[in-house]
């Protein structure tokens, strides 16, 4: 039960930890082999008759603690393969137990031989004999202990250990509350969230391992997935054993492989040691992964089989260009104890969604552990760790790097511990500065500055200012954003800014000013127009559950034209110049209204999925003031989609981008709309990628990009390993694109020529994602105008 803070004085709490003490014994020893000495590491140590034991370490060593309660208790240790011995322990036995257990002489079994292996047989009762004492299985709560460790090639480097309270409900999940902990002292105690809850329990059907989601061996779909081998039989408690053999059916599945150990009366799993298969592994810059599992289940002489424990082991490299990291060993030992079986939970703990949770009035003394009350004593490795790390001795020290690049991570370190101590007059201004320029044939050379502050927890201030080379004139402006309204479904905002400088004259949703920095340097025509716009905007905003936003804005501003004032570009070429396209100058005033569902969300040139939706509507009219009359509709959506082995880590998907834009009334050209394409042999996702250099442009405009990544699975099925091992993803990919011009005033006078679809554009091609883990290449063709043009771009990450 999740306790809240209460005053305990401390002469109670110090009666109260004595009492506990004396009501209690604790034993402690090792468990061996009696003929050859050697330690049993995971030994089961249960009392008779009860929910509470515990295992050995890796090298045999337990300690147990025993309630007053219990005493007389018998003990049963238990080994697979060996005899299980019994042991009486009372008030006068002695604290130290040292046990040997006799290796058991097994009576094979007889099996009869089918077609089929014996294992698969096996294995299809045990998931029966599951379904049916599961269904009785409601509720159950018990006592963790969790250590888990970090070694680098050398040493171990951190460990962080708890003890908590477990809960589990059939219907509503996991919640854990940890009670004590205890960490290196290199490790901040809010840094220690050791438990169990988020590990796997062997006996569900499904089981998640970073992010992959496994058909576990007891699913009822398991023998599909899997093929079961009986290899050997051995014993338990004077029973059958049989040693199974886990082995994948599916080569292209998330799986384990393995062993698991099953009783032969019981048809009940009693042990698994498991890995995952090849297929869980994760793309750079994770150069390797491996981990394996083992787990022990009880059923305590009731009806149940629950987890005694769970031991994992691993170890993940990183590497990169330049940068090469020592491989992160990790551990992870957990034991469970002292069940109560179908019994009431606490309501508070499922009042909120934190599947992991902090007793405060507990947890900020560590004297559980100490008193190694429901602990699995250390090994001396981990021992010397205790004793020999410090607070000096960090994570980035022991996972520091090598490789041409890792100096300059040192660098960074020293330069930013040396400008905590600069001159540099910004340093003691409060607030963000941030460099802003760019390089066009309007603006020419654009260089300025970017501010911003939070001056108050609701109130927001920005300023820029910058010069054009080009034309001669400043751009400047500035704002503020006041949040009036904070509650726990969203917030509110209302703001304004001013501005005056250069617009571009059509909206991209991929490429900015920034991007095209380059391209025009290199003699690109102008992939944008541009006009300048002197004005304020007025707005209020209103975040609202589930991400979605609405937003209303008033515009009041002055259109002008700029002219083309540069053809300049260092390869000096002499056929680059292109006009700036005039507008139709005035006054605009408009309403504008936004909504959708992550609308501030930032386009990432196709590295991730992402999820969109927006719709905008903006009205000018001459009622309001304004020298433009129309209502201009636009809308996108950008949405990705699960489709194949969506157990994988990184599942298949289809992406795809809907955006389109009408209007009613005379609409300017600065509101017109545009299709994106390349920029020389730039294609990001969401661009006609056989287009190049200017976007097509409409009043009325409609493109949708579509792509569907396979991942690595197409190499993986015809054995291309080199190309999957390097993280290699095959795309196809198609798109349409229409737009529409009408007669128009602006384009018979101004003989300004916009790019246009004249049809319906279509294409397709294919991409082979993950070159130099960075970069894809496209191969793409119009349908209607056959010939293949090669693209580069930013890869598909995630």
């Amino acid at each position: 039960m999740l306790v809240t803070r209460t005053f305990v004085p401390v002469l109670f709490f110090l009666l109260f930890i004595c009492s506990s003490l004396q009501a209690q014994k604790t034993i402690s020893g090792t468990v061996t082999d009696a003929q050859t000495q050697e330690t049993l590491p995971s030994a089961n140590i249960l009392i008779k008759d009860t929910y509470h034991g515990t295992i050995t370490n890796s090298n045999g060593n337990f300690s147990l603690t025993i309630p007053d309660s219990l005493l007389p208790a018998t003990l049963l240790i238990r080994y697979i393969g060996y005899e299980t011995q019994q042991l009486t322990i009372t008030k006068s036995s002695s604290a130290k137990q040292n046990i040997s257990l006799k290796p058991s002489v097994t009576e094979m079994q007889e099996i009869v031989v089918t077609d089929e292996d014996p294992g698969m047989r096996i294995m299809r009762e045990v998931i029966k004999r599951k379904q049916q004492w599961r269904k009785q299985l409601k509720t159950y709560r018990a006592e963790a202990y969790t250590r888990q460790s970090l070694s680098n090639d050398t040493a171990i480097v951190s460990i962080s250990e708890s003890v908590s309270e477990v809960f589990w409900d059939k219907e509503k999940g996991h919640r854990e509350v940890q009670k004590s902990k205890r960490q290196t002292a290199n490790i901040e105690a809010s840094a220690n969230f050791a438990g169990v809850s988020y590990l796997p329990n062997f006996y569900d059907d499904d089981i998640e391992i970073a992010k992959f989601e496994l058909v576990g061996i007891t699913h009822p779909d398991a023998p599909d997935y899997y093929d079961f081998k009986l290899v050997d039989q051995t014993s338990l408690d004077n029973q059958t054993v049989y040693e199974i053999k886990v082995t994948p059916a599916k080569k292209l599945q998330p799986l384990f492989e393995g062993t698991a150990y099953v009783l032969a009366d019981e048809y009940a799993l009693i042990e698994v040691d498991l890995a995952p298969n090849d297929v869980v592994n994760f793309p750079p810059p994770i150069k390797s992964f491996s981990t394996s599992y083992q787990q022990q289940f009880n059923n305590f002489g009731q009806d149940f089989w629950l987890p005694v424990d769970v031991r994992i082991g691993g170890d993940i490299k990183i590497k990169m260009v330049g940068l090469d990291f020592p491989t992160i060993k990790f551990k992870q030992l957990s034991r469970i104890t002292n069940y109560q079986v179908n019994t009431s939970m606490p309501d508070s703990l499922y009042k909120n969604g934190n599947q992991f949770s902090v007793d405060s009035t507990t947890v900020q003394s560590d004297s559980l552990i100490a008193q190694q009350v429901n602990t699995v004593p250390l090994s001396s490795e981990e021992e010397q760790a205790y004793a020999t790390l410090d607070s000096t001795a960090t994570l980035e020290k022991a996972f520091k790097p090598s490789g041409f690049l890792a100096k300059f991570i040192d660098e960074e370190d020293e330069d930013y511990q040396s400008d905590s101590g600069s001159l540099n007059f910004l340093d003691n201004v409060p607030g963000n500065f941030t460099p802003n320029g760019w390089y066009n044939r309007v603006d020419q050379a654009f260089l300025g500055l970017r501010y911003d502050i939070d001056a108050t927890d609701w109130l927001t201030l920005r300023g820029q200012g910058g010069y054009s080379t080009g034309y001669h004139k400043w751009n400047y402006g500035g704002g503020l954003t006041i949040e009036w309204l904070e509650r726990d479904w969203g917030s509110a905002t209302i703001g304004g800014d001013y501005r005056a400088g250069t617009e571009t004259r059509y909206h991209s949703h991929i490429y900015n000013s920034y991007y095209t920095i380059i391209p025009n340097l290199l003699g690109n025509q102008g992939y944008f127009d541009y006009y300048r716009s002197e004005g304020v905007r007025f707005f209020t905003g209103w975040d609202l559950p589930q991400n979605l936003s609405f937003e209303m804005g008033v515009n009041l501003q002055n259109h002008t034209s700029l002219p083309t004032t540069t053809a300049y570009d260092i390869l000096g070429k002499s056929n680059n110049f292109r006009p700036n396209p005039p507008i139709p100058e005035g006054t605009l005033k408009s309403i504008d209204v936004t909504t959708g569902y992550n609308v501030d969300e930032g386009y990432n040139f196709g590295a991730t999925a992402q999820k969109k939706v927006q719709f905008t509507v903006e009205h000018s009219s001459m009622a309001l003031g304004s020298n433009y009359e129309f209502t201009r509709y636009t809308g996108f959506i950008s949405w990705s989609l699960p489709t194949f082995y969506q157990r994988r880590f990184l599942a298949n998907t289809l992406d795809f981008n809907i955006k389109g834009g009408t209007y009613s009334g005379s609409l300017p050209p600065q509101k017109w709309g545009i299709v994106d394409g390349a920029i020389g042999y730039t294609a990001p996702y969401g661009v006609m990628k056989t287009i190049r250099n200017r976007p097509y442009q409409g009043q009325q405009y409609l493109s949708i990009n579509a792509e569907h990544n396979f991942r690595t699975i197409p190499f993986e099925l015809i054995g291309l390993q080199a190309l999957t091992d390097r993280n290699i993803s095959f795309i196809i990919f198609g798109g349409m694109a229409k737009t529409w011009l009408h007669n128009d005033n602006f384009l018979s006078q101004s003989g300004y020529q916009p790019k246009q679809t004249r049809g319906t554009h279509w294409e397709v091609g294919a991409s082979f994602n993950g070159v130099l883990g960075l970069f894809r290449i496209d191969l793409a063709t119009r349908i209607d105008q056959p010939a293949i043009l090669l693209n580069i771009s930013v890869a598909r990450l995630f």
